[in-house]
């Protein structure tokens, strides 16, 4: 798993450095265990931008990633440096990531989660915020003291409604190689019933970012316009 995408599950999983609390919260519990069994695909949209050493923007590009697709058309090249992309550029760019195996994630979020030190930060008649340590183990992949992350859990329906991650002050990460210097997610999902077989739907104007810097040279991923699909093997 690459560190953009490592990161991004991990800021989507709700992972944060907090050490509170005694027991698992029976609410949280069966949140993510419902989320994990439920959840669906999600297609989105992606910009990158690629700066120089001296903070300039060398090139932006916008990508759609679609799972719904057979996997040599799931990547779609859209824009680069607000022009359409050209038909030469595209087949070389699709080509070369629809060409790649479709990475899996098996991992759960309790593979993850230490939800035996989870608390709850806050709590209204309908919601309750949750700040979630890592594991032990999984901290060995970065230093979670400087993320802030909350899970929303509605109490009605049992199911998560909110994930939202920021990043305190830049942290190395990959043994040092790289550094991330800006992380912001946030995540809006419809309430899904209990019992209810549906995934919960991420709602318009969720977004998420983060900034690596490795070598010098500093890459910028926003992903935004999230769209619940069914998988292409599974249709």
């Amino acid at each position: 798993m690459n560190c953009r995408r490592a990161l991004l599950l991990l800021a989507v999983l709700g992972l944060a450095g907090f050490r509170l609390g005694a027991a698992p919260p029976p609410l949280l519990a069966r949140a993510l265990d419902r989320w994990a069994a439920n959840h669906d695909e999600v297609a989105f949209t992606q910009e990158t931008r690629f700066f120089a050493k001296d903070g300039s923007v060398k090139e932006e590009r916008t990508e759609r990633f679609d799972p719904s697709l057979p996997d040599d058309r799931r990547w779609h090249l859209i824009e680069v440096n607000g022009q359409a992309a050209s038909p030469t550029l595209r087949v070389k760019v699709e080509g070369r990531k629809n060409g790649r195996p479709k990475p899996k994630v098996d991992e759960k979020p309790s593979d993850f989660l230490d939800l035996d030190h989870a608390a709850a930060v806050s709590e209204t008649p309908a919601l309750v915020r949750y700040q979630i340590p890592l594991r032990p183990e999984a901290q060995r992949l970065i230093n979670v003291d400087d993320i802030e992350v909350v899970v929303t859990v509605d109490k009605a329906s049992g199911s998560i409604v909110g994930i939202g991650a920021a990043l305190k002050e830049p942290i190395r990460v990959l043994l040092g190689i790289a550094r991330i210097t800006d992380l912001d997610v946030d995540f809006r999902l419809t309430p899904v019933a209990e019992g209810a077989t549906q995934p919960s739907a991420v709602e318009p104007g969720s977004t998420a970012r983060v900034k690596i810097s490795r070598f010098g040279h500093a890459v910028e991923y926003n992903w935004s316009d999230f769209k619940n699909v069914v998988p292409y093997a599974a249709q």
